[in-house]
């Protein structure tokens, strides 16, 4: 059986919940370890691809790639290698992206339109030559909006994880987008939510803040406690990482990609020859 790459997709239906934090560190985490990453920058936002450092001026987009026929925009052509990243590609946005929620409302079932395009469904293309058998792992950035880009990205997933803030605005966007996942649920029936990463959890000395620690309790209702992955810290090390396209490990700061490998641990069965590429990452066990 020729193996198929998996995609992961960070969901949030809130502004400044980790999506592309989340979405980032994966993916550079994968391709340090030897694992190429396709990613998909789905916001007309862009900032996935402005981290990144993508020109979208000669090449097509994500914009292109969901309004126009295969035989016009083949996949691979809007695909563009990450400068100074060997394991690293996306195919960019910019915001111009936004038309294509017209396109996709017209569409009449928007949650299949990108699943289709990545995996080349009812293309003419032989199974071994598709374009996601180059790739380990897909990562979808989203907008963070109800909205049918939202909903395509999140219609492309095999697994979904929800960034949320450890606050009231990070309950209140887990609340609305796990109920947006379950709306949806019966039209991905192979997508697995894997959990909520609570996200710029503060601390004071070994506890954790009155705020942080509400939050996650009531994070564990909606979800469950064995939902609630490790939270990613509150820290500057995180933005300069993601603005010098580096990983906390490279600013001597390894224990900040802890919540990211434990991540990646729960996707390891999904990465079929990769797996083993990530069998001992560090402090993570198996």
């Amino acid at each position: 059986m020729v193996y198929e790459s998996p995609t992961l997709v960070p969901l949030g239906l809130a502004g400044g919940q980790g999506k592309t934090t989340v979405a980032l560190m994966t993916g550079r985490i994968l391709a340090k370890l030897g694992i190429p990453v396709l990613f998909i920058d789905a916001d007309p936002q862009a900032s996935l691809t402005a981290f990144l450092g993508i020109e979208t001026t000669e090449r097509p987009t994500l914009l292109e790639v969901l309004t126009r026929s295969a035989a016009k925009v083949p996949l691979y052509s809007a695909i563009h290698e990450v400068p100074g990243c060997e394991n690293l590609f996306l195919i960019p946005a910019n915001d111009e992206l936004e038309s294509a929620n017209h396109a996709l409302a017209a569409s009449g079932m928007s949650i299949n339109v990108l699943r289709k395009r990545l995996y080349q469904i009812d293309e003419d293309v032989a199974e071994n030559e598709k374009i996601v058998r180059n790739f380990g792992l897909i990562i979808v950035d989203p907008p963070p909006e109800r909205s049918h880009l939202a909903l395509t990205a999140l219609g492309s997933a095999d697994c979904w994880v929800i960034p949320a803030e450890a606050n009231i605005k990070g309950v209140k966007s887990l609340q609305r987008t796990k109920e947006l996942v379950e709306s949806c649920s019966a039209m991905v029936p192979n997508g697995e939510l894997l959990g909520v990463m609570p996200f710029r959890a503060k601390w004071v000395g070994l506890n954790p803040t009155a705020t942080t620690r509400e939050a996650i309790e009531v994070m564990k209702v909606i979800v469950g406690t064995d939902k609630v992955l490790p939270h990613i810290l509150e820290s500057d090390v995180y933005k300069k990482a993601i603005n010098d396209q580096i990983l906390p490990s490279e600013l001597n700061k390894s224990d900040l990609e802890y919540p990211i490998k434990f991540l990646i641990n729960l996707i390891k069965k999904r990465l079929g020859p990769f797996a083993e590429k990530v069998a001992d990452l560090e402090g993570i066990a198996a």
